[in-house]
């Protein structure tokens, strides 16, 4: 027959279990309800997305916790034990996203933490946002021919972009500056009013239609781009200055000194507004006032042959002056 446990055998055991149970709950277990995240999952235009799944994988113990998000686009993940994840953030017919959260210091009891916002791209936003870099690339190089005056390179290449993006603004805008630079302004026409039908507020393509217009001597039509374009962009010396020349090239000197005044009000270093300005003081007789605007000109001229033009001009009216 077998002896039964002696009580403080038996009394031993029981309190080495209950320690063992008390250590077990305030160290190993304990760690199964330490952090409670919840946080929020929304596209680029900042509307909720529901039913995006949320993998954690635990770095160290490759413990998997999986959560997805409600109707509001919110999720919840109560109980998560201290380690650091890897997470990865899908949802179909959206990028998937990767994280790494830090939750590796051990907490005593329940922390609550309020996740960073979770923006989700949809394929067709990435897929448009590659393009625009793309594009954005492809200009920029253009406009780096352009500037080196390499023009037939830049209109070859523009007109291979205009095949692939035959609604951008940027590469029709361009296909017109270039069109222009090299005279060919019956073709440039077309590009530069594609622009206004695309972005009717863009006041430079309409400064550049003024520009074809005049070349080609259509000033009614010049009159009326340039009109828009300073609508658009008052505070633009050139637009203002152009106006300012297309009327005093119609012989509309009152209006055009106008304009020529409010471009040298933005800009009263510019050679070319102070002599349009004396122009059209010529034009009304007033040769004192002329050489006055001539004469700020001529301080300003850094270019001799210029200064010697301006010399001539200058000491011409005055000799009329004195008749």
């Amino acid at each position: 027959m077998k002896k039964g446990k002696s009580l403080p055998d038996r009394a031993w055991r029981l309190s080495f279990l209950a320690i063992l149970v008390f250590l077990l709950c305030s160290s190993g277990f304990s760690q199964y309800r330490e952090y409670h995240l919840f946080g929020i999952v929304v596209d680029t235009e900042s509307n909720p997305l529901a039913g995006v799944d949320i993998f954690l994988q635990d770095l160290n113990t490759s413990r998997n916790y999986r959560v997805k998000t409600d109707k509001s686009g919110k999720y919840v993940l109560s109980g998560l034990p201290h380690g650091r994840y890897q997470v990865t953030v899908k949802k179909d017919g959206y990028e998937t996203r990767t994280f790494e959260w830090d939750f590796s210091q051990p907490q005593e009891r329940m922390q609550k933490v309020e996740m960073e916002t979770i923006i989700l791209a949809s394929t067709e936003k990435l897929k448009m946002l590659t393009t625009l870099k793309e594009l954005k690339q492809a200009v920029a190089e253009v406009m780096e021919m352009i500037n080196r005056n390499d023009l037939e390179t830049a209109l070859s290449r523009l007109q291979e972009l205009a095949a692939r993006y035959p609604d951008d603004p940027n590469i029709h805008y361009l296909l017109g500056v270039t069109l222009g630079r090299l005279h060919r302004y019956e073709e440039a026409i077309p590009e530069l009013t594609r622009v206004t039908e695309l972005t009717p507020e863009f006041a430079p393509a309409y400064q550049q239609l003024g520009f074809c217009y005049q070349s080609l001597k259509n000033m009614d039509k010049a009159l009326e781009n340039y009109r828009k374009s300073v609508e658009l962009d008052p505070a633009n010396a050139v637009n203002l200055y152009n106006l300012g020349l297309t009327l005093f090239e119609m012989d509309k000197v009152d209006e055009a000194l106008s304009y020529f005044e409010q471009a040298l009000s933005t800009r009263s270093d510019d050679l070319d507004t102070l002599e349009m300005i004396a122009r059209c003081y010529i034009n009304k007789g007033d040769l004192t006032k002329a050489v006055e605007y001539l004469e700020k000109a001529r301080a300003l001229a850094r270019n001799e042959e210029k200064i010697k033009f301006l010399d001539s001009f200058i000491a011409t009216l005055k000799v009329q002056i004195k008749k």
